[in-house]
């Protein structure tokens, strides 16, 4: 939300009888993890989920728009996650509620659209002020580098901190980025890249 909460629900159905109709399957949903990312000082700007052994959430921040000095939204019962910056993706195993990695301080502007591949990298692509898609390996996710940061209330924490990327030459700014599989399964893929009225195939 914008004060960087982010509520994971469990779904479940519960079959009726077979004199029902199928139409009345109910299904309930179960609060399972309550997360908060910067203690209300940070909004999330948009999520992806990570193709891969793990059960992984990317998640960018920007600042919250905070209109005084007491606007800023805590929530005591939630999860909370330092941010050594006000920008920033973070790699959340949802299962854990931890953060497994932070692309951090490699976008100059928020990131405002992601994209998971198929081997289990992640496409992330920086703002207007920005305007840059990078590639992540999968690999550095599970090995990224620790690293002492301090957030932005002072305080100091380590942290897996991932910055090797690799910047495509196209397509610059975009809004939206979906991965295109080749229908005949042979594992090669291409990126439809969106912006205003122009879409953009990556290969």
């Amino acid at each position: 939300d914008a004060w960087g909460a982010i509520r994971i629900y469990e779904l479940s159905s519960s079959q009726g009888s077979s004199e029902e109709s199928n139409n009345n399957n109910a299904i309930s949903r179960r609060q399972c993890a309550f997360l908060q990312f910067g203690g209300g000082s940070s909004s999330i700007a948009c999520m992806e989920q990570v193709v891969g052994k793990h059960v992984l959430l990317a998640v960018s921040i920007e600042p919250a728009v905070e209109r005084d000095s007491n606007s800023r939204m805590v929530y005591p019962l939630a999860t909370s996650f330092r941010v050594p910056s006000p920008r920033g993706v973070y790699i959340l195993d949802t299962k854990e509620s931890t953060v497994k990695a932070v692309l951090d301080n490699v976008h100059n502007d928020t990131v405002r659209c992601m994209c998971s591949l198929p081997d289990g990298g992640l496409l992330t692509a920086g703002g207007k002020m920005d305007a840059t898609v990078r590639v992540w390996d999968s690999f550095d996710f599970d090995n990224a580098s620790p690293l002492v940061k301090e957030d932005l209330d002072g305080a100091t924490d380590e942290m897996q901190v991932v910055t090797n990327s690799k910047i495509l030459d196209q397509p610059g700014y975009v809004f939206d980025l979906k991965v295109l599989p080749d229908s005949n399964g042979s594992g090669v893929y291409a990126v439809a890249a969106a912006r205003y009225n122009v879409i953009k195939i990556v290969i």
